[in-house]
Order: C-alpha cells, then structure tokens, then sequence
C-alpha cells in the first residue's frame, strides 16, 4: 500500500485492547509516524502515568491528554490516544477533523487478562473505580466517536490487515 493511500488514524479504546501494539505494528510494516498520547504525557512530565495520576489526580491526567492531543495534526499519521480520551469532546472532535477514528472493540475478560491485577496502568478513573465500571462507562463513548470498529480479541498480525484493507 502505498504513503498516499492511508489517512491519519487515531485509535481509541480501553486500556490494554491493543492501540499501542496495533499503532507500533501498522507504523513499522508501511514505514509511517506514529505516536502514543500516553508517552507523550509521561515525556513531558518526566513521570508514568501512574506516578502523575498519583500525585495530581485522575483529572490532572485527563486535562493533560487533552492537551498533548490539541496539539496533533495531519503531520501524525497514527495515534494512540490514552484511554480517557474520549471523555474529551474537543479532543475527539480535534481528531476527527484530520483522522479517522478506529475504535478497537475488546471483551471485559480479554482487557481484564491484559491489564492485569495490579499492574499499574496508570488508568484515569477516580481511586476504587473497577474495570467493568470503567469499561461499562466508557464504552458508549467509544461507540459515539468512532469510524471503524475492530475485534480486539484478533491478533495483531490480522488488525494490522483489517487496518490496511479500510484504507486501500
């Protein structure tokens, strides 16, 4: 495929349904940018998600990935937004205007596997929150915003195919 077929594509999702592995994957096989919110957050703060959500709080991690994406553009050609995004109207919007948005659709129990008990995520939801709360909350965001859907319960090898044949 070629650089001129493809748009801009921004990934939403829960944590752990595979945007930045899918993000990685599809920016190394066509050889086009990419980034991820997440590290863009941790890069300018010096910090992990986790350590800045535990300093500052959930929403200081929201206002942050809302305005590390503002600042995105065409020039980007996948991004892998952070979780929370979609709380973010102006940020979905801002993204929709130069991308299209691919919502990658994964069961509870797949995201409840990857994220694993107690590995710090850095999730931006207020302490206690449960992931099937935060699943059940966010995923009528997610429906609301996206253009394309995938199964995220595929492996990597068949989305990055599913994703290169949206856009040939």
């Amino acid at each position: 495929m070629s650089m001129e077929k493809i748009n801009n594509i921004s990934f939403i999702g829960m944590a752990g349904c595979g945007k930045s592995t899918l993000g990685k994957a599809i920016s190394d096989e066509l050889d086009i940018n990419f980034i991820d919110t997440d590290l863009l957050i941790e890069k300018k703060y010096k910090a992990t998600l986790e350590e800045i959500k535990i300093d500052n709080g959930y929403e200081f991690v929201r206002a942050a990935e809302e305005e590390v994406i503002l600042n995105l553009n065409e020039t980007t050609k996948i991004i892998s937004t952070g979780g929370s995004a979609v709380y973010s109207k102006k940020s979905m919007e801002h993204l929709k205007t130069f991308s299209s948005i691919i919502y990658i659709k994964t069961p509870l129990d797949i995201i409840i596997k990857r994220i694993d008990i107690g590995q710090e995520r850095g999730l931006a939801v207020p302490a206690g929150m449960s992931i099937p709360d935060v699943y059940s909350e966010r995923e009528p965001l997610y429906q609301k915003y996206y253009d394309f859907i995938l199964d995220g319960s595929k492996t990597i090898k068949q989305l990055v195919d599913e994703v290169k044949n949206i856009f040939e």
